[in-house]
């Protein structure tokens, strides 16, 4: 296992660059549905894990 440094490997810069392109890239994929099953599953995690409040 590799350690984990303490202080931020990559520029402030450079991590907002990566930012932007993430979130251009899973911003479709937030805004299609979802699977009825995964759907499902989640539910029950939820439930599971005590916020069931839905």
């Amino acid at each position: 296992m590799v350690p984990l440094s303490s202080s931020p490997v990559l520029d402030a810069q450079t991590r907002l660059r990566l930012g932007h392109q993430m979130r251009a890239m899973y911003d479709p994929v937030i805004d299609e549905a979802l699977d009825p099953r995964l759907a499902e599953l989640l539910q029950q995690l939820d439930t599971d894990r005590g916020g069931g409040s839905t």
